[in-house]
C-alpha cells in the first residue's frame, strides 16, 4: 500500500496515539511482559510515559517517524519508527536510549537476554569508536501489517543513517529477520532464554542482534513485506 512517512508531532495527543500503536501492534511480547510488566508491580503512569516521549522527540538524539495514508495525512497512525543517534560510542549512557532498567524489572532474565545484547552493542561500537544509529522501535498496526508500512518507515530512517554515514543496530525477533536482512542488516548474535528458568511459564524467547553497514543496499526478492 502507499504510505507517507512524517515526523511525529510533539503533542500529547499524537504521542498518546503513537503509544496506542505500540500497544496494539503485536500484542503482549512474552519476554517484555515477563521482564518489565510483572504482576503486582505498579506500571508507570501514562502521563509520565507521554512526558518522556515528548522529551525524546525534542532531543536531537531521537528521530520519531509515523506512517500515514497519503490521502489522509492527519488521519490514524499506521506505524511508528524511533531511531536513536549515538555520536559518542565510548559514552556508555548514550548506548541505552531508554536508560537503565528500573528496580522493578526482572533483572536476572533481562541481563540474560536484552542486557546481553546491550553489552554486546556497547562493546562492538566502543571497540571501533564508531558512532551509530539504533533502531529502537518499529511497529505497525495489525490491519496493515505485511503491506509495506514497515518497509516505508525503514527506508526513510536508513536514508538518514546513510546520509550521516552511520551503521545501524537493531534487536529483532526471528520472525523479523527476513525483513531486516532484506535491508542489509547482518546477524551478529542471538540470545535465548526460557522463562521457566526464571520462575515464569515454559516459553522460549529468542532475540537477535543485527548490524547494518552504512550504505548497504536493499535487496529484492520474496522477503516479508511488513
Amino acid at each position: 500500500m502507499s504510505v507517507t512517512v512524517l515526523p511525529i508531532a510533539p503533542t500529547s495527543k499524537e504521542v498518546e496515539e503513537m503509544m496506542e500503536v505500540f500497544k496494539n501492534a503485536f500484542g503482549p511480547d512474552p519476554l517484555i511482559e515477563f521482564c518489565f510488566n510483572r504482576p503486582n508491580v505498579p506500571r508507570k503512569p501514562k502521563e509520565k510515559n507521554v512526558a518522556e516521549h515528548l522529551e525524546r522527540i525534542a532531543s536531537p538524539q531521537f528521530i520519531y517517524h509515523k506512517a500515514v495514508d497519503p490521502e489522509s495525512p492527519s488521519g490514524p497512525i499506521l506505524g511508528v519508527a524511533a531511531w536513536y543517534l549515538v555520536d559518542n560510542p565510548r559514552n556508555s549512557t548514550q548506548n541505552i536510549p531508554w536508560g537503565d532498567p528500573s528496580p522493578e524489572v526482572h533483572l536476572e532474565c533481562y541481563e540474560a537476554s536484552l542486557g546481553a545484547l546491550r553489552r554486546w552493542r556497547l562493546n562492538y561500537f566502543h571497540e571501533r569508536n564508531q558512532p551509530f544509529i539504533y533502531m529502537a522501535i518499529l511497529t505497525v498496526m495489525p490491519e496493515v501489517q505485511r503491506r509495506g508500512v514497515g518497509s516505508a518507515l525503514l527506508r526513510v530512517g536508513l536514508k538518514e543513517a546513510d546520509r550521516r554515514g552511520l551503521p545501524a543496530f537493531i534487536e529483532a525477533s526471528p520472525s523479523g529477520l527476513g525483513l531486516y536482512k532484506k535491508f542489509g542488516w547482518e546477524e551478529k548474535l542471538k540470545t535465548t532464554v526460557n522463562l521457566k528458568d526464571y520462575g515464569g511459564e515454559d516459553v522460549e524467547c529468542v532475540t537477535v542482534g543485527l548490524v547494518r553497514p552504512a550504505g548497504a543496499k536493499e535487496t529484492t526478492g520474496t522477503s516479508p513485506n511488513v
